[in-house]
């Protein structure tokens, strides 16, 4: 791969990943807020009322405290992810003599599990750990970080927690990550190429890519959904978890198993337009820088 290719994808996925946070971020907001909830409080508030009460009380700057954190983040996150994809891709193709238009699902799976590790160890954990912080604090009245910005408040959690308190959550987070970049990157790949074998004449069409998007995503949401609660909560202010699997026992006790999957609904809403968003927005701009 030449150097212009690299930055190509670099670029390509930075954009993607900035755009879609912007767009996608009061459903984030919701469901990283129905997640720092009590279990007996949690069912019991909608989406929508936090919306309503949080836009009542701060305004649409309320709703989007905590975005700047995972917009940069995610510009950074995307570009390693399909970076780290298509490389190991290229890779795995040519170690298994790859056919075109009949690759392994394999082959799109382990490159997948390798950029959602690459990322969660680079961006992912400290951009996510800041946050669920900033959130946090918004949601318990703001004391703690106020109006101190992006990086008033990394020094904050930095001077009083320490550098560590930012890779809280690795755990979960290498797990949700790996499990998001293999299914998504496997189930959009498979049906991306099903559905141009099938019809040649949809290849780089946009409504398609957008379909698959979408439906990618849906399935990465009930995939994912225990590592995103289990980070959440281990990431959230005064933590009250040793780790995830103190985590997973503690609400396999308490008899709370719907919990794992708390937030799901702001979730879904929020990956299947960011899939088909990335997507797409990706597949633009390569094709964008290919033909200057």
């Amino acid at each position: 791969m030449d150097k212009s290719s690299v930055m190509d994808r670099m670029i390509a996925g930075s954009i993607a990943g900035s755009s879609e946070t912007i767009i996608t971020y009061p459903a984030e907001f919701c469901k990283t807020t129905r997640q720092l909830q009590t279990p007996g409080k949690a069912t019991s508030v909608s989406s929508l009322s936090i919306l309503k009460s949080t836009y009542n009380s701060s305004g649409i700057q309320g709703i989007y405290r905590g975005c700047r954190a995972l917009a940069i983040s995610n510009a950074a996150k995307s570009g390693i992810r399909f970076l780290s994809f298509e490389t190991s891709r290229d890779y795995l193709d040519r170690m298994f003599d790859t056919k075109p238009g009949r690759r392994s699902p394999w082959v799109n799976a382990l490159s997948g599990l390798s950029a959602g590790v690459t990322e969660s160890v680079l961006v992912v954990t400290p951009g996510e750990a800041l946050k669920t912080k900033i959130i946090h604090d918004s949601t318990a009245g703001g004391r703690r970080f106020g109006n101190r910005g992006l990086l008033g408040t990394t020094s904050v959690v930095i001077r009083e927690e320490g550098v560590r308190s930012l890779w809280s959550g690795l755990v979960p987070v290498l797990c949700k990550q790996g499990t998001n970049s293999a299914v998504r990157f496997t189930t959009f790949s498979m049906m991306q190429e099903k559905v141009i074998n099938r019809w040649p004449q949809l290849e780089g069409n946009l409504g398609c890519t957008w379909l698959l998007g979408a439906l990618s995503g849906a399935i990465t949401v009930y995939a994912s959904m225990p590592f995103d609660n289990a980070k959440t909560k281990l990431q959230s202010v005064g933590a009250r978890y040793t780790g995830m699997m103190d985590y997973v026992a503690q609400t396999i006790q308490s008899r709370d198993i719907r919990g794992f999957w708390r937030g799901t609904s702001p979730r879904l809403v929020r990956l299947t337009l960011s899939s088909s968003i990335t997507f797409t927005v990706y597949d633009q701009v390569v094709q964008a820088m290919k033909s200057v």
